[in-house]
């Protein structure tokens, strides 16, 4: 998953030491730090759960990417206790994680923490009411998700009213490689990285768990190149549902991210391509109708 390139960490290390002004056309711009000075925690907070709030807000104010070794530094923290947050923030979908530069970016489900409040203070954000605009206008569960290492994970979602309905929960996990929302994910993934992920994961599969067929998933995301969008309408994670995923504007969101709705497959089934509508004009009413450059 390619989140962005980072420069060298230690160019920082290399002037923080240093009095004076620092040359900042001998360091990358992706580099450098900013001067926030980071309060010491109040001795009655607990420890960790400050710390993981300081991580967040460092990287609202870093506006980037960064490793762990950046973000010890920047608010003064052990590596090894800023590893475990950031780890776990990641195993949560509130970081991602980019392998290729180890570095670690806020995922679109730390926008949804109190979306609704500033919903009711300032109107509606249109981002966060896409996935409640696809509940109300399809009466079926919706989601947003993103990947996370092997797993496909759902960072917000709304339930469907009907009785035969798919329930999903918020920071819920499927495989990459044979949910829905995953293969929709993997359209940026080069053939033969898939192909590794293939052999790795049915390597390891459980006695009980089916072999994945090469073939049949490159054809699924070459479908996603395509079409940008996935309908499976025989669910292997979720026996007897349909799902469908659409791919969201990379340009407008930190990772790769997908918009979709489930049900019962002798619902969505007859009504498949008026809900591929659905999903496509909330894409385009509430996202690139408002972003300059669509």
């Amino acid at each position: 998953m390619e989140i962005g390139a980072m420069g060298s960490p230690s160019s920082i290390a290399d002037h923080a030491d240093q009095p004076g002004e620092v040359d900042l056309e001998t360091i990358s711009t992706c580099d450098v730090e900013r001067s926030v000075r980071w309060e010491p925690l109040p001795s009655s907070v607990v420890k960790s759960t400050g710390r993981t709030m300081q991580i967040l807000e460092f990287f609202d104010d870093h506006q980037g990417p960064a490793n762990i070794a950046q973000v010890a530094r920047a608010l003064d923290y052990p590596q090894s206790s800023t590893s475990e947050i950031m780890r776990s923030l990641n195993a949560l979908g509130y970081l991602a994680y980019n392998n290729r530069d180890r570095t670690f970016v806020p995922t679109s489900r730390v926008r949804f923490l109190g979306s609704w409040v500033l919903d009711q203070l300032h109107g509606e954000d249109r981002l966060s009411s896409l996935v409640r605009k696809v509940n109300a206008r399809s009466g079926h569960a919706a989601y947003m998700a993103i990947r996370n290492k092997l797993e496909a994970q759902y960072i917000q979602v709304a339930q469907a009213t009907t009785s035969l309905r798919l329930h999903l929960t918020p920071g819920q996990r499927r495989p990459l490689l044979t949910s829905t929302a995953g293969r929709a994910l993997l359209k940026d993934v080069p053939d033969a990285e898939i192909s590794k992920l293939v052999r790795r994961v049915n390597a390891e599969r459980a006695p009980n768990e089916s072999f994945i067929c090469l073939d049949s998933l490159l054809a699924d995301v070459e479908f996603v190149r395509e079409h940008r969008y996935l309908y499976i309408e025989k669910s292997i994670v979720s026996p007897g549902a349909a799902t469908i995923a659409m791919n969201l504007p990379d340009e407008l969101f930190p990772v790769p991210t997908v918009l979709g709705l489930g049900g019962a497959t002798e619902i969505i089934a007859p009504q498949k391509d008026a809900l591929i509508r659905v999903l496509t004009e909330a894409i385009e009413e509430h996202l690139l109708a408002h972003h300059a450059g669509y």
